[in-house]
């Protein structure tokens, strides 16, 4: 798209807050986007992310142009920056509304099986399937993730993710050093995932196949 800006982003950048005005809409390349809930003791935890296959703007696309959720740069990279007002008049295009529609509710989707995983299964399969999740959007590179962030991710206690971590690389799926993390044993990750991973990539794969 020619109205399209490339733009780098470290992570952690917040891209939007909750309650204002959406400005700009972002396909991430290289960058994985999260979207998150905040609660009132400043806690958050989220509730899906979104990596090249998807985009931000769910709320444009329903209608609304307040921002609902936090989306904040979970992995460092690349995103094709979109103002709102063009991302709004490509909306009346079929061709790019059935896309934006499948892209909806992929994400969705994503949104309601992180909640039944997280009420179905430990943590360990969780992060597993969260590091698979993150290992498949960053083309298996190292991602910078520590345990604190980690664990206000998954929304279990710091001590609860470094445990698991640690059994994990014990048993050689994964390795760490100084907040880099990378996949290292990507079927054995699945074994110790649920099934939760493939019901999500099985969607993706369904309803965007061109991702």
């Amino acid at each position: 798209m020619e109205q399209c800006e490339l733009v780098e982003f470290d992570a952690r950048t917040v891209l939007h807050q909750v309650g204002e005005k959406t400005n700009a809409v972002y396909f991430p390349e290289s960058a994985v986007i999260s979207v998150l809930a905040t609660y009132g003791d400043g806690s958050t935890i989220e509730m899906a992310n979104i990596g090249r296959e998807a985009c931000t703007g769910i709320n444009l696309t329903l209608g609304r142009e307040t921002q609902l959720t936090v989306n904040e740069i979970q992995v460092g990279g690349t995103a094709l920056k979109l103002p709102a007002a063009r991302f709004v008049s490509l909306l009346e295009e079929e061709y790019f509304r059935h896309v934006l529609f499948s892209t909806v509710q992929a994400v969705l989707f994503q949104v309601m099986v992180s909640g039944a995983c997280n009420g179905a299964h430990d943590a360990r399969q969780r992060l597993s399937r969260w590091l698979l999740t993150m290992h498949d959007r960053a083309d298996g590179q190292h991602m910078n993730l520590t345990h604190e962030f980690l664990s206000h991710m998954l929304g279990v206690r710091r001590a609860t993710v470094s445990k698991v971590a640690a059994e994990l690389r014990e048993e050689g799926l994964i390795t760490y050093s100084h907040g880099r993390m990378a996949v290292t044993d990507h079927k054995g990750l699945r074994k110790a995932s649920c099934e939760c991973y493939d019901r999500v990539r099985s969607a993706y794969d369904t309803l965007l196949p061109n991702a």
